[in-house]
């Protein structure tokens, strides 16, 4: 193909499967050997919109001639996709809705070479034959991850503000999610069951098909039913009974306020303890065990105190026995000097 940067055709394809560019989704690909791969794909319908969108890229490599239209433009760079072996054209593996469904899913899972692989259709599918052009952050991430290893094996050693900060930091970012998670189900609970419309807080948060950024955009998602039904009254009401009864059941059986806190404060120290932030691990790798040592050292010196001032008192009552007399001394010496001398005449 030559040089990619004075291939206009190659520079048009790259621009679609930007951000900006033409939607796509990833598929399972099976070949009629059964062997399957990962492909990315888009729709023939999306690259048509996409084009009719933008007519001035269009034009600018597909020109515009007498009587030729933006169909026939369309059709034609298809066309010239599949011959410089750029894309090649599929179809969905299963042509009938799932059980419970009543249309095809907008983008298919899995997909399979289609009949007709020469020609411009719409309804069809198109996957890209050669890898994603490599961007910028593709060569960050790769210098950033030995560098990330690296700090993952020493946090161990790292000070002990680091280590919490981290520590609570991650805990925090859990907690946000779960959060937003928990508050989306409620409000579209809520919603759907009063009103029977679909209300969504950051729509494409579960979503698989889009990257971390785009999960959270759009913020909201309202859609309203194009027509009520019985059926949906009913599941509607069910849902409304068997969510109370589960809350209500939860309200009557929820754990002592004392003993939840206990139970918290057990998992808190227990994740401290896992992730090693009293640096344990620390201790063990440096030697230093001065603090152990010197907690020892501080209890023997004590027990070794507490049993010489015993001695001590008994060696002054000992030595004052004489002086005073027997059974005239002060102290345990003294009383045992008495009982000596106090014993039967042999």
């Amino acid at each position: 193909m030559g040089n990619t940067k004075d291939d206009p055709i190659k520079v048009l394809a790259d621009s679609l499967r930007e951000k900006k560019g033409v939607q796509w989704s990833l598929a399972k690909l099976e070949t009629p050997s059964g062997e399957g791969l990962y492909v990315e794909y888009f729709r023939g319908k999306d690259f048509a919109r996409y084009f009719r969108a933008n007519p001035e890229k269009l034009n600018e490599h597909v020109p515009a001639k007498l009587g030729k239209t933006v169909e026939d433009q369309i059709a034609e760079l298809i066309m010239v996709f599949m011959k410089r072996k750029l894309v090649r054209k599929s179809d969905r593996k299963f042509k009938m809705p799932k059980p419970g469904k009543k249309r095809l899913v907008k983008f298919p899972r899995t997909l399979v070479p289609h009949p007709d692989g020469s020609g411009w259709t719409e309804n069809a599918f198109y996957y890209w034959t050669y890898d994603r052009p490599t961007s910028m952050w593709y060569y960050v991430a790769t210098v950033a991850l030995p560098f990330l290893v690296i700090a993952a094996c020493l946090f161990p050693l790292a000070p002990w503000w680091v280590r919490m900060t981290l520590v609570y930091f991650l805990l925090a970012v859990l907690a946000l999610l779960l959060g937003l998670i928990a508050l989306r189900y409620s409000l579209f609970g809520v919603v759907w069951i009063v009103t029977g419309h679909s209300f969504w807080l950051f729509p494409n948060m579960m979503s698989d098909e889009v990257g971390v950024l785009d999960a959270f955009s759009p913020v909201l998602s309202y859609e309203r039913p194009k027509k009520g039904s019985r059926t949906q009254i009913v599941t509607r009401l069910i849902t409304l009974v068997l969510v109370t009864g589960s809350i209500y059941m939860l309200y009557q059986h929820s754990p002592d306020a004392e003993k939840l806190a206990a139970s918290a404060k057990e998992a808190h120290d227990s994740i401290l303890d896992y992730l090693d932030v009293y640096a344990k691990g620390k201790m063990f790798i440096t030697g230093n065990t001065n603090d152990t040592a010197t907690k020892a050292g501080m209890g023997e010196a004590a027990g070794a105190g507490t049993a010489g001032a015993g001695w001590t008192g008994g060696g002054a009552g000992a030595n004052s026995g004489p002086r005073t007399g027997a059974g005239q001394g002060s102290g345990p010496g003294a009383r045992a000097s008495g009982r000596r001398g106090s014993g039967p005449d042999l």
